[in-house]
């Protein structure tokens, strides 16, 4: 009954690290998707002047755009992006946490 639990304990850690690694796959994404955004907006920042009625960009919130000046753009994504790597981080520890912990147990299933 032991070597089910135990199995049962690998296999559960095992989804974990699957979820986790898919999560840290989203934030990737998402973060290299906001550092093009970030280098775009700059450079509509550079061509446009700012008394021009181009200075706005339109910014996905969810479920609708919205349209805000090119500086706010730019605070809005610069934000998202510094939550995302806090995110992308805590996900790495948890993976090489939970990562360590299978190789533990797989160790202590082949003894």
């Amino acid at each position: 009954m032991e070597a089910v639990e135990h199995q049962a304990r690998i296999e559960a850690l095992t989804e974990d690290i699957l979820t986790d690694r898919q999560l840290f796959s989203d934030y990737n994404r998402k973060f290299h998707e906001n550092t093009l955004a970030l280098s775009k907006i700059r450079e509509q920042m550079q061509k446009i002047h700012p008394s021009s009625q181009r200075y706005t960009v339109a910014v996905n919130m969810g479920d609708f755009f919205m349209q805000v000046p090119l500086p706010k753009a730019q605070s809005m994504v610069s934000g998202a992006q510094k939550e995302l790597e806090s995110g992308i981080q805590e996900v790495q520890g948890r993976l090489e946490k939970k990562v360590d912990i299978l190789e533990q147990l797989k160790k202590g299933n082949k003894e």
